[in-house]
């Protein structure tokens, strides 16, 4: 599961559809598909790669315009959604029944949440206290 912020920009995230070339012909890029559990609403882009190897790929983004051509599309809401990445060989298509798609890469679930994912509580000991053993 991934997880994002609604109506942010450049946020990263980390997949692993890189595996799937060993099954689908040549392609050279990634179309992400979000869909909302909720209310079925889909969002396409085009990805933006930073890092493509065997362990992940890295990508940017953002959530805060509809521009899929440019890794970025409009979720103003939060939710659970689901996320299809296809491999295609066009840097523009936002279509995944289009005939530039290759296959499927990688399936999954995104959480879209106002708040951070990870929360790192603040704990503090008093330093007036003795412990004894």
């Amino acid at each position: 599961m991934i997880h994002l912020q609604p109506n942010a920009s450049a946020q990263t995230a980390y997949f692993s559809p890189f595996q799937a070339r060993k099954f689908l012909a040549s392609f050279t890029h990634y179309l992400i598909v979000f869909r909302s559990v909720a209310t079925e609403a889909t969002y396409a882009c085009v990805l933006d790669v930073f890092a493509d190897n065997a362990r992940y790929t890295q990508v940017d983004i953002s959530t805060d315009a509809d521009d899929g051509v440019n890794s970025s599309v409009l979720i103003t809401e939060s939710g659970l959604y689901t996320f299809t990445i296809y491999g295609q060989n066009s840097s523009s298509n936002l279509d995944p029944t289009n005939a530039d798609v290759i296959g499927v890469c990688e399936t999954g679930t995104c959480r879209i949440a106002a708040e951070s994912a990870w929360q790192t509580e603040n704990i503090s000991i008093p330093d007036n206290v003795i412990y004894y053993e």
